[in-house]
């Protein structure tokens, strides 16, 4: 269900359709919500025609486009603003 709370998915490497078939309603009912849904697969499956955008990534190419994310989320929200909450439980939990 959080899958219906959240306003951004990101499919990846999976045919939702096939392998979560109880949940899939749940992007569906999420999207009807405002919720942006983006695949990154290889090719157009059955859950890319659900999507509002489709980035198709060459195969073994994810884990470069999760660290360039990773690293833009990093930078951007937390290194280059000071986030108290966030400083506060590095220091708590590192």
């Amino acid at each position: 269900a959080d899958w219906f709370n959240s306003k951004f998915i990101v499919s990846m490497a999976s045919n939702l359709n096939m392998t979560r078939t109880p949940d899939v309603h749940f992007i569906a009912e999420a999207r009807t919500e405002g919720t942006k849904f983006v695949v990154l697969s290889p090719d157009f499956s059955q859950i890319a025609k659900y999507c509002d955008e489709w980035i198709p990534i060459q195969a073994g190419q994810d884990t470069a486009l999760w660290m360039a994310a990773n690293h833009i989320i990093l930078k951007e929200y937390y290194i280059d603003r000071q986030v108290p909450y966030f400083v506060d439980y590095l220091k708590r939990y590192t």
